[in-house]
């Protein structure tokens, strides 16, 4: 070989058709490895998030009912359905406890909502209420053989659209003004 034939080919800046074909795989996988991974990292977040906030609305409503059974007044009832008060903090007598969908119909698990003769009002704003979250009670019940019967069981589940369970608290609360 000659020293002109070597300098030709070397100056050849062409890509063959095999090297081209090559880096346009290696480019096609490397891009869906990173496809994937945000992928999974932006439903991680979500989930991660969807959890933190089902936690603090739960907190939140417990907090709520909380402070709405402490204060109350007249509290008759031991049970959910049957429970009747006066609540001190919209001053409206027969208040009780209920469960709505978006249009305000009954449901199992939905708004936890303050029921009155005047209407229903949130125990929390519907706009805590983030990614389709729903809460619904897993106990409510007043022992009335107990010497002091003021003392009610609270149980709070906060779920997803498909019934899944991202919090839960349970607590016992004492009504100050019978």
């Amino acid at each position: 070989m000659t020293m002109n034939s070597v300098v030709k080919k070397l100056n050849n800046k062409g890509v063959t058709l095999v090297e081209l074909l090559v880096t346009v795989v290696l480019l096609t996988l490397v891009t869906g490895l990173i496809s994937l991974a945000i992928d999974f990292g932006v439903r991680s977040f979500n989930k991660s998030n969807r959890k933190a906030e089902g936690q603090i609305l739960c907190a939140t409503l417990a907090a709520s009912i909380k402070d709405e059974l402490r204060y109350a007044k007249n509290v008759q009832g031991d049970d959910l359905g049957s429970l009747k008060f006066f609540s001190t903090n919209i001053s409206v007598k027969n208040c009780s406890f209920s469960i709505a969908d978006e249009g305000g119909n009954p449901v199992e698990s939905g708004f936890i909502m303050l029921s009155t003769p005047q209407g229903e009002y949130d125990m929390v704003p519907k706009k805590t209420y983030v990614y389709d979250l729903k809460a619904k009670f897993t106990s409510f019940e007043r022992d009335l053989t107990q010497p002091n019967p003021n003392f009610f069981k609270v149980g709070i589940q906060v779920l997803t659209q498909d019934d899944q369970i991202i919090a839960e608290e349970e607590f016992v609360v004492e009504t100050l003004n019978g």
